[in-house]
């Protein structure tokens, strides 16, 4: 336990003249960028400086748990693939969402074919390996669902057995496609089936007159991926479903006319995210011993993934023994996370986050946050590590030590529609460990 005592202040209190040099490097900096573990610090007093110290043995008590279901309904993005993750094991994201008719009373003409029936989907982004091969499957929604209910990651749909469509692919986001002599953005094109074009035109007059009697009968799509039974690390794709090239399209000719129709997926679609973990089988050992509850695991690595994955519980239980012995003001208190593999090809989410947690759990914004992102922190910075501003927040731990604490805990921002995922260095970790600096001032 690494509980500060008096002897802790004094070993590393600065001496006189590390606290001189320190003042000249300051006023040396004046016009310059600060240094980001000082910033605050050159607001002292000139006579402050001969009390500064600091600290970086603060005892942090962290561990992976798994991430509470999270709303996927209505998403800026939508995920859809399948990775095999070396440290995390596999992952498949689905996509279940509405269409709709374009316009009330669609008539399709006398005696109407259809030639051909394709889903599209934009393309937004693409997390893992793009040149793995995904097989994609379409399946008809058996039960309704609604736009104005909330959905969750784990949240599935009863679906129509028999398959409408098929498609096996390598994701392509570079190169603009062809679609009826014009170039458009990229995108997935998946050929449905010829049943289930007939079955759209030949519905009834009702059916057609209003997007309310037809999604009575056509509730929506479930669109997944088969698993891979080879060791590909595979890729999480990223769709825009509300972008205009999202839709179904069915091309058909009648007694008079050969043309098409447009089926949208808009903002007016229900639409949601199903993340299956498969319950991490093939994790990492350290991983699967932290899920499992073990909380000294966390010790030398934790694991934090996104698309409902692993969070980080956080502790520092002795910040309000600090001024058992002294009086002190914080100055400064970072918290530095470092990745563990920076060169990993998976990369790490670029913005994550810290949040409090009161007595049922949710989530509370720390007085740090309040005053402002860049100043709270929490980028990826440097190819390397993390930061967080905790100032306010250690020093509120200090000055009301009998206040409740049910600790912090870490995610990944917008974890609901990103498939990021990072192996941050544990407290104890043999280098670049995880810590807590503080900067404070011996108070009179």
């Amino acid at each position: 336990m690494s509980i500060l005592l008096q002897s802790d202040f004094n070993v590393h209190k600065l001496s006189f003249n590390r606290a001189i040099l320190a003042v000249i490097f300051a006023l040396s900096l004046a016009s310059c960028n600060k240094e980001p573990d000082l910033i605050g610090i050159d607001l002292l007093p000139d006579s402050d400086y001969l009390n500064l110290s600091f600290t970086d043995t603060s005892t942090i008590i962290a561990y992976t748990v798994r991430e509470d279901s999270l709303r996927t309904d209505e998403l800026s993005a939508n995920l859809l693939g399948y990775m095999n993750d070396p440290v995390f094991g596999n992952v498949l994201a689905s996509i279940y969402t509405q269409y709709r008719l374009p316009v009330n009373n669609v008539s399709f003409g006398e005696n109407p074919v259809a030639d051909s029936i394709i889903l599209t989907l934009k393309y937004s982004g693409v997390y893992g390996d793009s040149l793995s091969q995904h097989t994609v499957r379409v399946f008809e929604l058996a039960d309704s669902i609604n736009v104005d209910s909330a959905y969750y990651s784990h949240n599935t749909v009863p679906v129509i057995p028999q398959q409408i469509g098929e498609a096996t692919f390598v994701p392509n986001l570079k190169e603009a496609d062809s679609v009826d002599g014009a170039y458009v953005a990229p995108h997935l094109r998946i050929t449905l089936t010829q049943e289930f074009a007939e079955k759209i035109m030949s519905a009834g007059e009702e059916t057609l007159s209003s997007n309310a009697y037809f999604l009575e009968v056509f509730k929506g799509l479930h669109i997944t991926v088969d698993p891979f039974t080879t060791t590909s690390t595979g890729s999480i794709l990223s769709f825009d479903l509300v972008d205009d090239l999202s839709r179904i399209t069915i091309h058909y000719h009648n007694d008079t006319d050969t043309t098409s129709i447009r089926l949208p997926i808009n903002s007016s679609c229900a639409r949601f995210n199903n993340y299956d973990h498969f319950n991490y089988s093939g994790a990492d050992p350290e991983l699967l011993q932290q899920l499992a509850g073990d909380t000294t695991a966390g010790n030398n690595r934790i694991f934090l993934q996104a698309m409902a994955g692993t969070k980080i519980k956080l502790r520092i239980p002795y910040l309000k023994n600090i001024p058992a012995t002294a009086n002190i003001a914080v100055n400064e208190a970072l918290l530095i996370l470092t990745n563990d593999d920076p060169e990993s090809s998976l990369a790490p989410p670029a913005q994550i986050a810290i949040r409090s947690l009161n007595s049922s759990g949710s989530y509370v914004v720390l007085p740090d946050e309040t005053i402002g992102s860049a100043y709270f922190g929490g980028k990826y910075i440097n190819n390397s590590e993390y930061r967080f501003r905790l100032t306010r927040y250690v020093q509120d731990r200090m000055r009301y030590p009998d206040a409740e604490d049910h600790g912090l805990m870490m995610v990944i921002a917008g974890s609901s529609l990103s498939a990021n995922r990072a192996v941050i260095k544990g407290p104890a970790s043999s280098s670049n460990r995880m810590k807590l600096v503080i900067y404070y001032t011996l108070v009179e």
